[in-house]
């Protein structure tokens, strides 16, 4: 027997959508890692030595690590986790704030509604508060698995027989965590030592308002010009909703939301790695928390360090922008909602 559809803003429409929008995460992530993986550790290391360039670094790594070792598998485990709490609640809540924002400002208004719904689609700004929510919700969840798989990446490197690393950030040392689950029971518990439960809850969550401050404006940047640019192009008649309209409106998408989150991703990288990393990186990066970090990295390199990675940035979010969105409108017609409207 065939079942309807969830009426709009009905909760089992934002199940279905939540789910939509978490195994979207998982499947993008999954491919993608490499390209997330090389830009946080060229960001860590790209600048170590005078020449060095992205293509060199590149080819040192596939050469002495390969692919797999050196890119794919790093921090796989916790980034899988990570977007998939962190995408399945920024994309899955997205409609549901828009439409209620939109529902508000009709309540004050005095617009009469039509069966719940709001008269007319939020603009841009509404768009953009939307997904700056949302994101906000998402990252907050996901932070302490953000952490993990940035340290994994940072410190990433060959390992020897000896089982320390043989290149990398952290050569001649042994890998600061097995897997996701010890890193996190790790530094919980180092934590704990200190402050209890809250000295727990503080480590888990170090720099999380780096990483809900970077996740919130990638969200609303990169929500508010999908669904911006895919509802002007569809109401000048440019494309009809479907596949070659999700594609255009999600490269518009990426170029904005690289843009918009590379200098909080760079803070983001440097932060979270000094505390693996130790000694100078520590001393340097991340005693004085996120906004010390900013100001040392503007002393010593200027302005331009904020985008330091933004070709990789772009490279992993061009694909990954174009991916996720496609994934996560068809996966919306398979749970039976249809496309983002």
């Amino acid at each position: 027997m065939a079942t309807s559809a969830p009426s709009k803003g009905s909760r089992n429409e934002l199940a279905a959508n939540l789910v939509a929008s978490t195994v979207t995460g998982m499947i993008v992530i999954t491919l993608t890692n490499p390209i997330d993986c090389l830009k946080c550790r060229w960001q860590v290391a790209g600048g170590s030595r005078p020449g060095h360039t992205l293509g060199g670094f590149v080819r040192t790594l596939v050469v002495q690590e390969g692919i797999w070792s050196g890119l794919w598998k790093v921090g796989l485990g916790p980034n899988i986790l990570a977007m998939g709490c962190s995408v399945g609640l920024r994309n899955g809540f997205y409609p549901t704030i828009r439409d209620g924002m939109g529902r508000l400002r009709d309540s004050f208004s005095g617009a009469p509604l039509r069966s719940g719904e709001a008269t007319e689609k939020v603009g841009p700004t509404g768009m953009f508060v939307s997904g700056l929510l949302a994101g906000m919700c998402g990252y907050f969840i996901a932070s302490p698995l953000m952490q993990v798989k940035t340290q994994m990446q940072a410190e990433a490197g060959k390992l020897g027989p000896d089982g320390c690393y043989q290149s990398g950030a952290r050569q001649g040392q042994p890998p600061s965590y097995r897997n996701s689950f010890q890193a996190l029971s790790s530094l919980a518990a180092s934590g704990a030592a200190e402050g209890g439960m809250l000295g727990a809850l503080r480590i888990l969550w170090r720099g999380a308002s780096l990483i809900v401050g970077r996740g919130a404006v990638l969200s609303a940047s990169q929500l508010a010009a999908y669904d911006g640019s895919k509802t002007s192009l569809r109401a000048q008649g440019v494309l009809s909703d479907g596949p070659v309209l999700h594609v255009t409106a999600s490269l518009i998408a990426a170029v904005v939301c690289t843009t918009c989150a590379m200098p909080l991703d760079v803070v983001q990288t440097m932060y979270h790695s000094s505390h693996s990393l130790g000694g100078e990186s520590y001393e340097r990066y991340g005693q004085r928390g996120p906004i010390g970090c900013a100001a040392t990295l503007l002393r010593e390199s200027g302005p331009t360090i904020f985008f330091r990675g933004w070709v990789p940035a772009f490279g992993r979010l061009a694909p990954t922008t174009v991916m996720s969105f496609y994934i996560y409108e068809q996966l919306r017609h398979v749970v039976g909602i249809g496309y983002l409207d």
